[in-house]
């Protein structure tokens, strides 16, 4: 059919994404030269609790190109979620704004009737249910990029602020299980404003 790709073709184009955000991700780090620009990195990333390190210095990035740009008032995000999320908060992406990519876990489940033995799991297939006796476990077999956007980036929501998404000093939990395309959408976070 017309239009439409290979699963070759979009596995080139996701690791061509994948990619193109790690070097981004590269570039972000070089950059923290001074000891203040560490600290100043720091305490930004401390602020995203739900997010991995990696994602929280994509964000940043990409969020002080486009301040830099004029596409967003703020230097800093303070509350960045997937268009699902949003929409469901009744937001909507303003026409114009383009996503911050981020590397989202990709996990695939795994079965075995002896696991301690490493050498005993094996990955089951999609909606392939465990033999009898097998345990189950979920492990990382990758990154997928996904797309998240900074509330600056949206209208609508009746001017209310999202609610907090996690108890300060708690970790979330359980995320991750909900797949690849949901691992790094599900919580927003909020950032004190001039914590960063």
């Amino acid at each position: 059919m017309a239009g439409r790709r290979s699963s070759e073709e979009l596995r080139a184009v996701r690791e061509a994404q994948v990619g193109e955000l790690q070097e981004t991700l590269t570039a972000s780090v070089e950059a923290l030269v001074t000891g203040e620009d560490w600290k100043r990195a720091l305490t930004f990333v401390a602020q995203f609790r739900k997010r991995s390190v990696n994602n929280v210095l994509l964000i940043f990035a990409q969020h002080e190109a486009a301040f830099a740009a004029g596409l967003v008032p703020d230097p800093y995000p303070t509350y960045v979620a997937g268009m699902k999320q949003w929409q469901s908060l009744g937001r909507e992406v303003v026409n114009g704004q383009k996503p911050y990519g981020i590397l989202a876990p990709f996990k695939a489940r795994f079965a075995s009737a002896t696991p301690g033995n490493p050498d005993s799991w094996r990955r089951l297939k999609p909606r392939e249910r465990p033999r009898p006796g097998e345990s189950v476990r979920e492990r990382m077999i990758g990154v997928t990029p996904a797309r998240v956007f900074d509330i600056s980036q949206t209208e609508g929501g009746g001017g209310a602020a999202p609610a907090e998404p996690e108890a300060p000093g708690r970790r979330g939990t359980g995320r991750a299980a909900r797949g690849p395309d949901r691992a790094d959408h599900g919580g927003g976070v909020r950032v004190p404003a001039g914590a960063a």
